[in-house]
């Protein structure tokens, strides 16, 4: 800011040439011979401080998305540019414009930096903003500004008096660097003034400007200077790479060109212009005065490469080139969308000197016609859609110097569902939780670099670079989890591209983390033993149940074996019972036939039968007839076909007499009464009248069959 030059009242501050003016006078007083050498330092001086080219570059309310008023300009020694905006705080990294709200919303008025810390300054009061970790600017309300801050600076007086036409036009802000003053106005641009206080050129609407009102001036260096405008900001480039002559509204489409030295012609559909190479002003000349200059058009631009290159596929991007223009000296301009290269040829190879990308100075080739027209070793002609432009290749080989300045990152943030958060620039290693949404990367080239254009490429993902781009903003969406190369380059002229490399990982979400693993290895540790164990218990279950099983069929053979046993064993006591029965029965008859017998054998011998014997034989036959034993066994045998019967009728029919019992054992067993009153050794009518009283005991319903009753119980 020593250089600097800035209205005050009716007052205006000078730089260091002042100085020099004030020094020369009084060496004028003390000694013509260092007056002398003072003179001859100062015109050498200024013989080199010709403005050859001048190109500005525009920046509307669309690039910066603030409100379009600017009151004030500084630059931060990282090459960062703060204005002072109507709607706060600006900044700009060179790619990237972020704004900051200042207190109540209030109108920023001016801006300072000084020692890392940047000061506003509006209508209510001043405010320091302060950069965090996260590269974030928080504003701190200050009472006192520092001694060592100012927003303007004191006024001194100039050398000259201004031009007339220069105060007409209202100055409103004034700075300076080592050749020439800049003298901001309110209704007519920027004038800028040798030391002598002439105009060397004059900026406004009419030829590049983007507004006549400029509030405040910044030289940022000899080549670069920036405006704030009351419609936008401007940033002006002497010695430019590339200027523009005219635009297409003015002077139409470029066909052809020439020079003569000192001159520099161009033909287009309008017609013919010239202009002095030291001075941009471009003039209408004649056919017959620009005829004799015009270079000769050749067909080179339609040869294939291969024709001239025998190394065509070693060129990088170029191996592509869509057209060729030969530059003198074994030199060749390549064309490929946008962006053109100059390549020598040795031996059949081609060698890249420097490239160009129209893009980062908001032109644009032509599709049909000549785009590239060589005027000598420096200069060449480019045909753009925006006019005719005039390229420096000297000035192109030696920009790559302040190209050189390696990329910044000036901001890392990541949004979620919760929000947006920031990440520290000192982080050495990006970590993103899985569910991210969105992750942002500022990266800035610095206001104090040429080309501000920028590529990248995520390692891992991307197939290949993306395409150059103004903006510094970088974002991309949801990534799988692991890690990742997020890389980054910068546009030069000359050389390989500067890079920069992010590592950034992201997170596996915490059901996919080893803490996670090892929780479902033990988990699944514990299910297979719990699963193991269950297995094993069903299976010893099992084994048990099939065991018990095999023992229940076993015990229930056994019980069937039993059961026929028993029922073998019942049916072999039911058949000894009836065949006990039987031979009982038969024995009677037999016995009951000898009786009747016997008593016919008396009947007919009469006394001639010995009576004694007759008692006696038929005394033997009724005894036999009434044998306690044989009944016992007949018990005996009933018993064991059919148990406890005898014991139930008794518990259930107390009364019940002995006589009474074998008639119902009889009757169970099926006997006719014949029979029974066989085996009793009764009559049968003995037999009924006992079966009549039985029933009456055993309390049977008039239409009960005492047999089936007997037979059932």
């Amino acid at each position: 800011m020593s250089d600097c030059l800035i209205l005050s009242g009716n007052g205006y501050i000078c730089n260091r040439n002042i100085i020099c003016f004030a020094f020369v006078r009084r060496c004028y007083k003390m000694n013509r011979l260092l007056l002398f050498i003072s003179v001859v330092l100062f015109v050498s001086l200024r013989a080199s401080a010709n403005i050859l080219d001048i190109f500005v570059k525009n920046y509307s309310v669309e690039d910066y998305r603030a409100s379009c008023q600017n009151r004030g300009l500084s630059l931060t020694s990282d090459g960062i540019l703060c204005v002072a905006n109507t709607a706060g705080l600006l900044v700009f990294d060179g790619n990237t414009w972020k704004l900051y709200s200042l207190p109540d919303k209030l109108p920023a008025i001016g801006v300072a930096y000084d020692r890392g810390i940047v000061y506003t300054q509006s209508e209510r009061g001043i405010a320091a903003w302060i950069k965090d970790k996260a590269g974030i600017l928080h504003c701190r309300p200050l009472k006192k500004l520092p001694a060592a801050v100012h927003f303007t600076e004191p006024p001194v007086s100039l050398p000259f008096i201004l031009p007339e036409e220069v105060q007409n036009a209202r100055p409103t802000s004034f700075a300076a660097n080592r050749f020439y003053y800049f003298v901001g106005t309110y209704t007519d641009g920027l004038f800028i003034l040798d030391q002598k206080g002439q105009i060397v050129e004059h900026l406004s609407t009419k030829n590049q400007l983007i507004d006549n009102i400029v509030h405040a001036v910044n030289v940022q260096n000899e080549s670069q200077v920036w405006l704030a405008l009351d419609n936008g900001l401007s940033r002006i480039t002497f010695q430019s790479t590339i200027v523009m002559l005219g635009g297409r509204s003015s002077i139409g489409k470029l066909m052809n060109g020439g020079t003569d030295g000192n001159k520099v012609y161009i033909q287009t559909n309008h017609g013919y212009f010239k202009r002095d190479i030291k001075n941009s002003r471009l003039l209408s000349v004649s056919e017959k005065e620009a005829i004799p200059y015009m270079k000769p058009l050749r067909n080179e631009n339609h040869l294939p490469l291969s024709r001239i290159f025998t190394n065509a596929n070693q060129l990088g991007l170029f191996s592509a080139a869509e057209h060729v223009y030969p530059a003198g000296d074994n030199l060749y301009w390549l064309t490929l969308e946008n962006e053109i290269g100059l390549f020598q040829l040795s031996g059949g190879k081609g060698t890249l000197k420097c490239r160009l990308l129209l893009d980062d100075y908001n032109m644009n080739l032509v599709t049909n016609g000549p785009q590239i027209i060589q005027l000598n070793d420096t200069l060449t002609l480019v045909s753009v859609m925006q006019g005719a432009a005039m390229l420096n290749i000297r000035s192109l080989l030696n920009s790559n110097s302040s190209g050189r300045i390696p990329l910044k990152v000036y901001g890392l943030e990541f949004v979620d569902a919760s929000g947006t958060h920031e990440i520290s620039l000192d982080t050495k290693e990006i970590s993103l939780p899985h569910d991210f949404q969105e992750f942002r990367v500022f990266v800035g080239t610095s206001v104090f670099t040429i080309n501000h254009l920028i590529s990248y490429k995520i390692e891992g993902v991307s197939s290949g670079w993306s395409a150059w781009q103004q903006s510094g903003k970088i974002s991309f969406l949801q990534l799988p989890e692991g890690d990742y190369e997020l890389k980054v380059r910068k546009y030069v002229s000359r050389g390989p591209f500067l890079e920069l490399t992010l590592p950034i990982s992201v997170r596996p979400p915490w059901y996919n983390t080893i803490w996670a693993w090892i929780c479902y290895i033990g988990l699944i540790w514990l299910v297979s033993h719990c699963i193991l164990k269950y297995n094993l218990h069903n299976l010893h279950k099992e084994e048990q149940q099939k065991k018990k099983i095999e023992e229940q069929n076993e015990q229930q053979q056994m019980q069937v074996m039993k059961s026929r046993m028993l029922e073998q064993e019942l049916q072999n006591k039911n058949s000894e019972l009836t065949l006990q029965t039987t031979a009982l029965l038969k024995r009677n008859e037999s016995i009951q036939a000898l009786i009747n017998e016997l008593d016919k054998q008396k009947e007919a011998l009469g006394e001639r039968y010995p009576n004694k014997l007759y008692v006696r034989l038929k005394s033997m036959m009724e005894e036999t007839l009434d044998a306690k034993a044989d009944w016992k066994l007949f018990e005996s045998y009933f018993n064991a076909a059919h148990q406890n019967f005898v014991e139930r009728l008794r518990s259930q029919y107390t009364d019940i007499t002995p006589g009474d019992l074998r008639i119902c054992c009889l009757l169970k067993m099926n006997l006719s009464t014949k029979e029974i009153a066989s085996l009793l050794n009764i009559s049968i009518r003995a037999v009924e009248l006992r079966r009549y009283r039985l029933r009456k005991r055993l309390m049977l319903e008039g239409d009960t069959n005492l047999t089936d009753f007997l037979i059932r119980f």
